[in-house]
């Protein structure tokens, strides 16, 4: 079959198992080869070929709600209802989203970018359902790393309570990014090692294979099987059924034979339903499997054939604050390092090598990591919580109410932060800046490059209260490190010029770069490099305020709230006539696409920063 000839799912219906096995196979191979060209999620999409197919065959979207958690593993949801022609722009400026996306079809009932979503806008949909007397299912799936986040913990308590029809699919490969941690993830383990569950394996698929199709005889033959499986599996599955969720599992997740019978007893259910699928992240591509380092979970371009992906040159900032905080771990017994599960995304693999006891991955629950690492500090540790931009919008409450409030000696690592690209409008680093600037008592700096970002991690563990560190992940050359500290709340002036920019992380390398396109035009820019956001450098904001010569903060996050806004009350709340402009990102999304391009669009490049200057000159 060609791929790129599907228009929607109803084809599936025709199709004997044989069939089915076959499009399965030409689908993987798809994606493995759109992938090669465009990156993207690839392990996790090819553990979820035969279970989306499953799906789509027992259920008829738009109709029945199919929600993905996280949706990056939609990419066979996306082949199955038409959009397979348009696989060679996925993640692309202008093209398909990498997530589930309501724009781009009826299909997709809701976008998660972030875990832990699935089950609450699930419910959501089923008390909506109730409400209009409608029939159509809804289906979660979600995958084990996004069931251990708390908010799909208080979903879970709230469906159990509801007990109305619900389909929950656990999708258990065994791994978020990295290999699941934590005691949901070791009870899911013994599951699928209890013997009862493979010695009951034949038993339970000769039962199957008595379940009728359709009709009234469905539901008759639902409840000759039911208490078979409950004493099969309850034991194993008693943290679903006390919460009032019926369990049924493990299934093979690449059995579409049971798949499909298991789904369509689900489908009947007149209560909540759990299913626990056992899947495999990478099946059916050799170089994707047992990839417990999380080399293939989200991948650039690389050779389909070989696996061979493409090296990275140079280094970024990220690996330098890495590093540098596994140096400093050395001559320091009280550093510890804390990720929510992104071990291998926020460098820390050589940390947890060198340094186990210290070394902790929280799970897919950022709340938890900041309050962990602020009792932590709080009893004379020094703690690293590295977390990606993104995520840290779901820990504010705990860096504003634990961590700041209690003024706990924490050093945060604000990952991937400002315009992220590709992963497009869900993960953006660009409003941490504007939550974090007002909260009383941090410290909050971003470094130019990987060497002024390594100096200023080694400041943080010098400082005394919470101290904040953004970083992008954009490549940039190899540079010698030093733990030297820089001193708090001073900005570097890097030039003089009728014009002052001050910006901060990468914008200061663009900034250069303008200033040398405006040297072209005859006119001078001065730059400064404010590193510290907070507390900014107030003597020097006196000085350039008191030279008269306009001002332009030029900043990759979102404009209200940013550092132009905070300078912009500083200059009125002196009376001065320095007329201070920002240059921000707009208040829109941004969504996906290569950063430079989006960069260029919005005007915020070398070129449009030459551009405003000139218009603010007159010239």
């Amino acid at each position: 079959m060609d791929v790129r000839q599907i228009k929607n799912p109803a084809f599936l219906q025709g199709m004997n198992e044989q069939e089915l096995q076959k499009l399965c196979g030409e689908l993987r191979e798809f994606i493995i080869e759109s992938v090669s060209h465009t990156g993207g999620h690839l392990s996790s999409n090819l553990g979820l070929v035969e279970l989306t197919v499953a799906l789509h065959r027992v259920f008829h979207t738009p109709q029945d709600k199919i929600i993905f958690d996280v949706g990056h593993q939609c990419y066979t949801h996306k082949l199955l209802t038409g959009r397979a022609a348009e696989f060679d722009t996925l993640r692309c400026t202008d093209g398909l989203s990498g997530f589930q996306c309501r724009t781009e079809s009826p299909h997709d009932c809701y976008e998660g970018g972030h875990a832990g979503t699935a089950l609450s806008a699930a419910l959501g949909f089923a008390m909506a359902r109730d409400a209009k007397g409608e029939k159509n299912a809804v289906i979660a799936v979600v995958g084990d790393g996004a069931m251990g986040n708390g908010l799909s913990y208080e979903a879970l308590n709230h469906i159990g309570d509801y007990q109305k029809p619900l389909i929950i699919i656990l999708n258990d490969n065994r791994m978020s990014i990295n290999t699941n941690v934590g005691a949901l993830h070791n009870s899911l383990e013994r599951i699928r090692l209890h013997r009862g569950y493979r010695s009951a394996k034949s038993r339970t698929k000769a039962a199957l294979r008595r379940i009728p199709v359709v009709g009234e005889a469905m539901v008759h033959g639902v409840e000759q099987v039911k208490e078979d499986l409950k004493r099969l599996y309850l034991r194993d599955g008693a943290l679903f059924e006390e919460m009032g969720i019926t369990y049924y599992g493990p299934v093979n997740g690449h059995d579409l034979g049971e798949l499909d019978a298991f789904l369509r007893m689900a489908k009947e259910a007149a209560k909540p339903v759990l299913l626990h699928v056992i899947t495999e992240k990478g099946h059916g591509c050799d170089y994707c499997t047992d990839d417990y380092d999380g080399l293939w979970h989200g991948v650039g371009a690389f050779d389909a054939q070989s696996g061979r992906q493409m090296a990275a040159g140079g280094t970024t900032q990220g690996k330098a604050v890495s590093r540098m905080v596994t140096e400093l771990a050395a001559e320091d017994e009280r550093i510890y390092a804390i990720t929510p599960a992104m071990t291998t995304g926020a460098h820390l693999t050589e940390f947890a090598k060198k340094y186990p006891k210290r070394f902790i991955d929280a799970g897919i629950a950022e709340e938890h990591a900041l309050v962990l690492a602020n009792a932590l500090a709080l009893d004379g540790m020094r703690p690293f919580v590295t977390i990606y931009s993104t995520f840290l919008q779901r820990g504010y409450d705990e860096v504003n109410h634990d961590i700041a409030r209690m003024g706990g000696n924490v050093v945060v690592g604000i990952d991937r932060c400002g315009v992220i690209g590709e992963d497009g409008v869900s993960h953006q680093g660009i409003f941490d800046v504007s939550l974090l600037l007002p909260v009383p008592g941090i410290i909050l700096a971003q470094g130019r490059d990987a060497a002024e970002s390594a100096r200023l991690l080694a400041t943080g563990f010098t400082a005394e209260g919470p101290y904040f560190l953004r970083y992008s992940k954009n490549a940039m050359p190899e540079q010698p490190l030093s733990r030297e500290p820089l001193p708090i709340g001073r900005w570097e002036r890097l030039r003089e010029g009728e014009i002052t920019v001050i910006t901060y992380g990468d914008f200061v390398g663009e900034a250069e770069g303008a200033a040398r396109l405006l040297e072209m035009d005859g006119i001078c820019m001065g730059l400064v490099n404010a590193r510290f956001l907070k507390p900014y450098d107030a003597e020097m904001m006196n000085t350039l305020l008191a030279e008269g010569k306009p001002l332009l903060v030029y900043e990759e996050v979102a404009g209200i709230g940013g550092l132009g806004s905070l300078l912009q009350q500083v200059a009125a709340g002196q009376e001065s006539r320095t007329p201070v402009h920002s240059l921000a990102l707009p208040d829109r999304w941004i969504y996906h696409g290569k950063r430079r391009e989006l960069l260029r669009r919005m005007g915020l490049d070398a070129a449009g920063l030459r551009k405003t200057v000139r218009e603010l000159l007159g010239r």
